[in-house]
């Protein structure tokens, strides 16, 4: 396959003389052509991989912080209930403890059975027992009155667990119900959008009636299924396109509706706003979702498309850079492209919509809801 080569030149002065290209110096240089173009793949493939991989690592490290802010938040609500509760267990444990104290000390002190007068260092009258070694009146009620004061401690603290599970669960319900009435302003059916939501979990088993006086356990498997329920609405609140998506400042150049169009001046439709910012500036996905477009698309240019579920996506156009994939599960912290001029288009800008079942949307609606939205958590 490699022949060696009888290579023949003939100079001006018409002398001659060849020279021969062996196999071994052909090998050398197919195997450095080799070389050279391995390296090259090589590196253009790392160089390639490292912004995505980058890329990923920030995604992952902005959603680890924003679990830690809200576990922390979720850690010191529980403090403070867990604070309130060990006060009013305090008082029962004291209450306890004087109540074992004083029946060791009757028991002790108790004639008839070669116990001392003197117990504990205090002297207790004779007049205190009766003939068959029972406590005498005075201190049977001052042990009935302890006992009294321990049921009154104990009474207490189950009112205050009721009604603080009752309040808890109140709140929990005007939340929902304060979602439902912002969900309504934006044009949407809250019973369809929360219906996932609010669905119980999968409960079952044979009924057995609760005996007398468990309303505290009753309130508490109430808060429990409230609670679950209000933590499907806020998944849902998440998925709904209501945060902004340019961070910071930008500018609002066009609103929803009619407008004369900007490249040859006639009346036209928009079917969202425009929001002016740099070249370059991050552009982050208004609620969590899927990637359903990501690619260049016609007077588009560079544009993302996510499904919110339900029926609502978002889609943002004229990017300079597409920065995640089809398929891809985005939330409000992924950056999902750059801000760009791609398109049709007279400036760097993001051309931002919001659709329910493919009907265009006024998206300032949907991000004026998700400034109040926090209100309501």
């Amino acid at each position: 396959m490699l022949p060696e080569w009888q290579v023949f030149v003939r100079r001006p002065d018409g002398s001659a003389e060849h020279f021969t290209v062996t196999r071994k110096r052909q090998l050398m240089l197919v195997a450095s052509v080799a070389a050279l173009a391995f390296w090259a793949g090589t590196a253009t493939t790392l160089l390639t991989r490292q912004p995505d991989e980058l890329a990923a690592k920030e995604r992952t490290l902005e959603e680890m912080m924003a679990s830690y802010r809200a576990a922390q938040h979720r850690l010191n609500s529980a403090e403070r209930l867990v604070g309130d509760i060990a006060r009013e267990v305090d008082t029962v444990h004291t209450n306890l403890k004087t109540l074992a104290e004083s029946n060791d000390a009757l028991a002790k002190d108790r004639p008839g059975k070669g116990a001392p007068a003197l117990a504990r260092g205090r002297v207790v009258p004779e007049p205190a027992y009766d003939e068959k070694g029972q406590p005498g009146a005075n201190e049977a009620g001052a042990v009935r009155d302890q006992v009294r004061e321990l049921e009154a401690s104990l009474e207490r603290l189950r009112n205050t667990s009721v009604k603080a599970i009752e309040k808890t669960s109140d709140a929990a319900g005007s939340r929902i119900a304060e979602t439902e009435k912002q969900i309504s302003k934006l044009g949407l059916d809250p019973a369809r959008v929360l219906s996932q939501a609010k669905r119980s979990p999968g409960l079952g088993g044979p009924f057995i009636p609760a005996p007398a006086g468990a309303v505290e356990d009753v309130s508490m498997g109430a808060l429990v299924e409230r609670m679950a329920q209000w933590k499907g609405v806020k998944a849902t609140l998440q998925r709904l396109p209501l945060a902004e998506p340019i961070r910071g400042g930008y500018e609002f150049n066009s609103g929803y509706g009619t407008r004369n169009d900007p490249l040859n001046n006639r009346s036209g439709i928009h079917e969202g706003v425009d929001l002016g910012a740099p070249i370059g500036t991050p552009v982050y996905a208004a609620g969590d979702g899927i990637i359903t477009l990501a690619e260049p698309w016609d007077r588009y240019g560079n544009t993302v498309e996510i499904d919110h579920g339900n029926g609502i996506s978002s889609r943002y156009a004229h990017l300079s850079r597409i920065k995640v994939k089809d398929g891809q599960k985005v939330t409000r912290s992924t950056v999902i492209g750059l801000v760009g001029n791609s398109g049709r288009s007279t400036g760097a800008h993001l051309h931002y919509e919001v659709r329910v079942n493919n009907a265009p949307k006024d998206p300032v609606k949907f991000i004026s809801a998700g400034r109040d939205v926090p209100k309501a958590r």
